[in-house]
């Protein structure tokens, strides 16, 4: 009955330890891009911004 626990726990946290180990490199990728992201639309909007503060050529 001893072994049995000891076997359960082992799997558990090897399985623990897959998870973290997809989890985190996935979380910071996810964190890097959407940050990419939203500072590219924020120098989009600047962009933006300034070409809508310039007169108008015709």
């Amino acid at each position: 009955m001893n072994d049995t626990g000891a076997l359960f726990f082992v799997i558990m946290a090897g399985l623990a330890g897959i998870m973290a180990m997809v989890y985190v490199p996935l979380r910071l990728f996810l964190t890097v891009t959407a940050r990419s992201r939203r500072l590219r639309l924020l120098q989009r909007i600047r962009r933006l911004r300034d070409e809508l503060g310039q007169p108008l050529e015709s």
